[in-house]
């Protein structure tokens, strides 16, 4: 046997290595055996064969083991093998691949955005690759980087090549772009564009018929919306997913028997139904005579405190037709209900035992608009049915109100149950009213970062809420105000159902409750009045009008 030969018997112990599991022994000696192959020059043509063919049994084996190890959930094994891997062949689409997974559940973020770049960069010959790539970017928030792949993909791409499932994953990536990074009207558009091509290829596929009608009613397209929803009614067995966007389009576009008839799906649709308690009694139908019976209504899991505020809003009209009404709300806003002038049992989630209450009949407090079949003409809950507590009131006017200036409460952003950033006003927005004399402005919006209202230089904002616990202290702060200024948030909502003069600041796309706002108040409070962004996120265009109105109040004021 010459030298090589002999060198070459190495091979069969790293693959043994190999095969017995025993992965950085077996990396060590295959390390070696490379190396000694690169250094031996009497042949060195024979060494390149040797080192190609290893290099390619070294790749195959460690693939294996890597998927092995990752259907084991052993991420760690998987990870050494699919790193050794790597570093052998970094071209390697299927090796790349794996490496990326074991990253992602092993929390290495930053690495696996290197890598999703490196993996985009070697499937250039075979671009079926890029959606997948594309949605692992997303699932870093890298929505630019995910969309701007989907087009590339779209355009090499031959047209006759083009699948359904391909509108949708560019209609999906124009989504989140929008939601999350551009908030641009045009991006929203597109979006409904590539959806509602997927549902009209494929009618029978509830889920892209339903995505259309989602964002068409968000975009206000209702023909598109409309014609996903006929599309639904003719191809395909409607479910209660489908039904309960069909129910927002029909808020939106002010289909209020439609609205009616579909909005309890949302407590039986598959994707985030809300979750209701068991409850010992029947729901009310709106029929049943209530004259000698008690009432439960039940605040919805998982709706905001600005739904609960609205809602109150109807609890004279149902205390006149039921014998007793208890109301069973959210902790935060307990203190602020339980007084009230009707004579209703306010009662706090955590702590009521619904085992204990004797009524005849329940009803989620959602559906009351629904029951009392409200239209736009009956709609509205008026203003000033929220009473802050007049010691409260007292207490905070002493605190932070007692001065002769012009009172002016500012909120910018709630809480986001569904994450949307879209009705969210920058602090530096407000800077208009670092030009008005003789106010005082109150921060009215929770978890603030102080430092960005220093860009007003001239009235000082003063943080109002910074050590409120509940909603009849955010109340009374509310009622100190001559008027309050806000964004779409529970604010708007409480301010509202208080009674003081508001101003709410829309973006261009709203949410489904806000069917009008071309009017003097938005329909639902008689004391908030509309102004709404001409372009997505131009919130100059709407808080300009606004604080004009507020400089004649002052003037007014002063005469």
């Amino acid at each position: 046997m010459n030298n090589l030969e002999i060198l070459k018997l190495d091979r069969a112990l790293w693959n043994a290595y190999i095969d017995r599991e025993d992965l950085e022994t077996a990396i060590k000696c295959y390390n070696t055996y490379i190396n000694n192959l690169k250094n031996y020059k009497d042949d060195i043509i024979s060494a390149n064969n040797e080192i190609n063919l290893s290099a390619q049994l070294f790749q195959i084996k460690m693939n294996i083991l890597a998927e092995k190890y990752l259907k084991e959930k052993n991420y760690q094994k998987a990870l050494i093998a699919v790193s050794a891997a790597f570093k052998n062949n970094s071209s390697d689409i299927r090796c790349v691949k794996n490496y990326i997974v074991c990253l992602q559940e092993l929390k290495q973020g930053d690495l696996e955005v290197s890598l999703l770049k490196h993996l985009e960069a070697i499937s250039n010959n075979d671009i079926n690759n890029y959606p997948t790539i594309a949605l692992n970017y997303e699932n870093k928030g890298l929505y630019k980087e995910a969309l701007e792949l989907m087009k590339k993909y779209m355009e090499l791409k031959s047209e006759t090549c083009i699948k359904t499932e391909d509108y949708v994953f560019l209609g999906h990536f124009y989504n989140k772009f929008y939601e999350n990074v551009s908030h641009k009207y045009s991006d929203l558009q597109n979006s409904v564009k590539f959806f509602a091509k997927a549902a009209f290829l494929a009618p029978e596929i509830n889920l892209y018929a339903r995505n259309t009608i989602m964002l068409a009613t968000k975009s206000r397209d209702f023909e598109t919306a409309y014609k996903c929803w006929d599309s639904l009614k003719k191809y395909n067995q409607i479910n209660a997913d489908d039904e309960f966007e069909y129910s927002k389009l029909c808020l939106k576009s002010q289909d209020f028997a439609g609205w009616h008839k579909y909005y309890d799906t949302r407590f039986t649709r598959q994707q985030n139904p809300i979750r209701m308690p068991e409850f010992k009694k029947g729901k009310w139908n709106g029929i049943t005579d209530l004259s000698n019976s008690v009432l439960l209504v039940y605040c919805d899991n998982g709706y905001g405190f600005g739904d609960t505020f609205l809602i109150w809003g109807y609890m004279h009209r149902i205390a006149k037709i039921a014998k007793k009404v208890i109301f069973i709300t959210q902790n935060e806003i307990y203190d602020l209900l339980k007084n009230n002038e009707y004579g209703i049992d306010v009662f706090s989630k955590t702590k009521v035992n619904l085992d204990n209450l004797n009524y005849d009949f329940y009803l989620p407090a959602m559906s009351i608009p629904a029951v009392l079949n409200l239209d736009k003409s009956n709609i509205s809950v008026g203003s000033g049915f929220i009473k802050p507590d007049l010691n409260l009131v007292k207490e905070f006017k002493e605190k932070y109100f007692n001065n002769d200036k012009f009172k002016i409460g500012i909120s910018f952003s709630g809480n986001n149950i569904n994450n949307n950033k879209t009705r969210d006003i920058p602090v530096k927005d407000f800077k208009l009213l670092d030009d008005l004399d003789n106010i005082q402005i109150y921060n009215l919006t929770k978890e603030v970062n102080i430092e960005e209202f220093e860009i007003l230089k001239n009235n000082k904002i003063i943080n109002a809420v910074k050590d409120v616990e509940n909603f009849a202290q955010t109340a009374a702060i509310i009622a100190n105000c001559d008027t309050i200024l806000t964004s779409d948030n529970c604010i708007l909502n409480l301010a509202g159902a208080i009674g003081i003069k508001t101003f709410g600041i829309f973006n261009y796309v709203n949410d489904a409750r806000w069917f009008d706002l071309t009017g003097n108040d938005v329909v639902w409070y008689k004391s908030v009045k509309p102004f709404v962004c001409k372009d997505m996120d131009d919130w100059q265009s709407a808080l300009l009008p606004a604080v004009n109105e507020i400089k004649q109040f002052i003037k007014m004021r002063e005469v």
